[in-house]
């Protein structure tokens, strides 16, 4: 059987700070790392849902202490990662609540089995197909 690729790990903890529907800062101190809710794809504040994924993201993980786990993957803007909060991963609370689609070439369907039906209106963006 063939193992899969692994990632280079690190972790940051610290208090979330809510950017958009798939993007947050982690706070600790003066340290500010921006990351990107790996394996989602949420809509941009100008498409449909943008604004409603970015007040879900903000009831559910707004100034609240929050542990992303990042890889190796980070682009010039962010890292990217999967981040809890009180245990619970957010990129799956947002896909739940129906704000945020399953990135299946990012995710590899990790996020698949939580979208319900109001998904199919959000834009899925060519880099997930």
């Amino acid at each position: 059987m063939a193992a899969l690729p692994a990632y280079a790990q690190s972790v940051v903890t610290g208090t979330c700070l809510v950017i958009d529907g798939d993007t947050v800062n982690v706070i600790n101190g003066d340290d500010t790392t921006k990351v990107r809710l790996r394996g989602i794809a949420a809509p941009e504040m100008n498409q449909f849902g943008g604004k409603e994924a970015t007040a879900f993201l903000e009831k559910f993980a707004e100034g609240k202490p929050v542990r992303c786990v990042l890889d190796e993957s980070k682009t010039k803007k962010f890292e990217i990662g999967t981040c809890y909060v009180r245990g619970q991963d957010i990129a799956a609370a947002v896909v739940k609540a129906g704000w945020a689609r399953d990135c299946a070439r990012l995710s590899g369907g990790r996020y698949r089995s939580l979208e319900g039906p109001q998904a199919k209106k959000l834009f899925y963006p060519d880099y997930c197909k």
